[in-house]
């Protein structure tokens, strides 16, 4: 205050006039706002290739990708109609369902969007996406590297946001509406978390897969779906999609999955596998693994590298069939043994299958990389393709050891 009292009344003016001038841009609020009942958010997209007719684009002959052109399938939410928690009712006829299905195509997905944005009065919103299925003959064919460059380049969309490899059509997983949720999309999102939860399956979201594209020893995996039921209102995860890069070349089913898993370290267990009882082939046990460890060692042997994989697995019985009883040690041991050796002939399997593809979804390429950094400037010259030529003959072991834990809540 000192300083106002030795100043005229002019320069206390123009103090003033400073400080407000500099004050007022900070006080502009949100410039850019939309409302949300002025945008269409979309929650899901499916992508499918277009067979037999010509895509309906509209910006331009110069609109080419790898495809002659795509269906866009979009699930747009309606505002004031998505539930907002668990206690508000799901009532309500065809007429109060909570999505929009559109659908249209276009020679690029750009080019789709610009036609979708044609139908719609608001302005598309991607910020709420939570889920993009694509046809899997279009990750075989062509690749997802025109698909994702779209999304990549979108400052909205999230990176944690599912994207998913479809069996048949895509768009089916959009027009699904499976009994306990009315709104699909959040369904498909929840039955994700959840398996991820339960140990079924890796953490691979969008922003997964662009991470590992990026690498140079390793490829990426994406959940493979399927709509099932009679009425087409059910959605299954039937296991992995393989990619070498960008391109699908196999699969996994959910055991192979399990196996996958256990060599890539998922701590998480959650699958369950029947095994003989001892000394009585015609009824089983029931073991489901707790939680797994596996470390990957790398050596390297005349000049090229060797890997072994110890698998450490905690599990619990549970179920046994017939009169056979599980009190007796040496019964738990020769179930754990013969457990543990069909888990170490399942990572052999699944590994020589994924090497025959010429992929490497475990990044064993990384772990090269980084111990043997010398081997891949030389030898592999840092060149992912040469990588997947050199993995294709790479020697591997498994070992793996399970332990029976738990017998549920009988003892016998």
């Amino acid at each position: 205050m000192s300083c106002f009292k030795r100043s005229t009344p002019i320069k206390q003016k123009l103090v003033l006039v400073c400080i407000c001038i500099m004050t007022f841009p900070l006080l502009t609020g949100c410039w850019d706002r939309l409302e949300i009942e002025d945008r269409a958010a979309i929650l899901g997209l499916a992508i499918d290739p277009i067979e037999g007719e010509q895509p309906q684009g509209i910006t331009g002959p110069n609109a080419k990708s790898d495809s002659p052109g795509y269906r866009l399938t979009a699930q747009i939410g309606i505002p004031g109609r998505i539930p907002l928690g668990p206690g508000e009712s799901s009532g309500g006829g065809a007429t109060q369902r909570p999505v929009w299905i559109v659908s249209t195509t276009g020679k690029t997905i750009d080019d789709a969007m610009n036609k979708l944005q044609q139908q719609l009065a608001d302005k598309i919103f991607l910020g709420q996406l939570r889920v993009i299925t694509v046809n899997q003959k279009i990750a075989r064919t062509i690749g997802m590297n025109d698909i994702q460059d779209f999304f990549r380049r979108n400052a909205e969309v999230r990176r944690l946001c599912w994207i998913l490899i479809s069996y048949r059509e895509a768009s089916r997983a959009m027009e699904a509406a499976p009994k306990l949720e009315r709104v699909p999309t959040l369904y498909l999102v929840s039955t994700l978390e959840h398996a991820v939860e339960l140990g079924k399956m890796p953490n691979v979201f969008l922003g997964n897969y662009w991470s590992t594209l990026a690498d140079k020893g390793a490829d990426p995996v994406l959940p493979l779906v399927k709509v099932i039921g009679p009425q087409k209102d059910q959605i299954e995860i039937e296991g992995l999609a393989v990619f070498q890069k960008d391109r699908m070349v196999g699969s996994l089913d959910p055991i192979e999955t399990m196996e996958y898993m256990e060599l890539r370290n998922e701590h998480k267990g959650g699958y369950a596998a029947a095994y003989p009882m001892p000394g009585d082939s015609r009824h089983s046990a029931m073991v489901r693994s707790i939680t797994r460890r596996t470390k990957i060692r790398c050596r390297m042997i005349n000049g090229q590298p060797s890997f072994e994989g110890y698998t450490v697995v905690q599990s619990q019985i549970e179920e046994v069939t017939g009169q056979g009883s599980i009190a007796s040690n040496d019964v738990l041991n020769q179930i754990a043994d013969e457990a543990s050796k069909e888990l170490t002939d399942g990572q052999m399997k699944v590994f020589k299958k994924i090497q025959a593809l010429h992929a490497d979804p475990f990044g064993f390429g990384e772990i090269v990389r980084g111990q043997s950094p010398e081997y891949w400037l030389n030898d592999i010259k840092g060149s992912h393709k040469k990588w997947e030529e050199q993995f294709a003959k790479t020697s591997f072991q498994a070992h793996v050891k399970l332990y029976l834990v738990r017998s549920g809540m009988s003892a016998k």
